[in-house]
């Protein structure tokens, strides 16, 4: 393979790799606020850039095994590995006839769509065969079901994190200038995050304005802000009185007294 094929497929694996990393980031927000529309979308678009990924590297049509045993090469991948999954490869291949198949073989048998929970919390007698899960995502077990096969999300994101950090390290070396630009930007990128939360903390300390700052405080909270300021006042005061008061005193008792 010469380098500037190599070079154009390894900047697609990396993009399929960021893909799937921003799908997996997505996936776990929604299931954290309860997102079903949100995950299984997420999901499906893991499915979709894992399987770009592993067709790439694993292709299963002879003609294309010489490029698959190249890219590997190049990356030190084993022929062996959690990606290099038929199922997984071929996953978007006919994917209209695919589903006619799921349709024609799961009739007159209790199907599900579009479901998260865990399926050990379905009742026995309700609970459908795993092959009749069009799409569902069960928490405990982390499988996501799509046209009747689990896939283990957990397994896929651990494959894709060993491929993308070797595609990343490839892509470094054949575009060493976007490597550098592209460091560059997220080091800016961190120091204004940076800048940007100190700024915040910055405007939240008190400042001359009057603030309301015993609002949402518990009643012994509000006691003590309102005690502070009363404790800060008498010390000023009284050295004020006692400085300026004995020594004049003293000097005109003395002088009245001679004469």
């Amino acid at each position: 393979m010469d380098v500037n094929s190599l070079a154009i497929y390894i900047h697609e694996l990396r993009n399929q790799a960021h893909y799937a990393e921003g799908s997996f980031g997505l996936f776990n927000q929604s299931l954290q606020e309860g997102n079903t529309l949100g995950a299984l979308y997420s999901a499906q678009n893991i499915l979709f850039a894992a399987s770009q990924i592993s067709c790439l590297l694993w292709p299963s049509r002879a003609r294309n095994r010489g490029r698959g045993e190249g890219l590997r090469s190049s990356l030190k991948l084993p022929e062996k590995h959690a990606l290099n999954d038929r199922r997984l490869s071929e996953l978007w291949e006919h994917s209209d006839q695919k589903t006619e198949d799921w349709i024609n073989a799961t009739k007159g048998k209790k199907i599900i769509f579009d479901l998260i929970m865990p399926l050990s919390q379905i009742p026995e007698a309700d609970r459908p065969e795993d092959d009749c899960l069009y799409r569902a995502y069960d928490p405990d077990t982390k499988l996501f079901y799509f046209r009747g096969i689990a896939y283990n999300m957990s397994a896929i994101a651990n494959s894709i994190s060993d491929v993308g950090g070797r595609i990343v390290a490839a892509h470094r070396q054949l575009f060493p200038e976007q490597a550098a630009a592209e460091q560059k930007a997220i080091e800016e990128a961190q120091a204004a995050a940076a800048a940007q939360a100190n700024a915040a903390q910055s405007a939240e300390m008190p400042v001359a304005a009057p603030i309301d700052i015993t609002g949402d405080m518990p009643a012994q909270e509000v006691e003590e802000v309102k005690k502070a300021p009363k404790k800060a006042a008498k010390k000023p005061a009284k050295k004020t009185e006692k400085k300026p008061a004995k020594k004049p005193a003293k000097k005109t008792v003395k002088k009245a007294a001679k004469k």
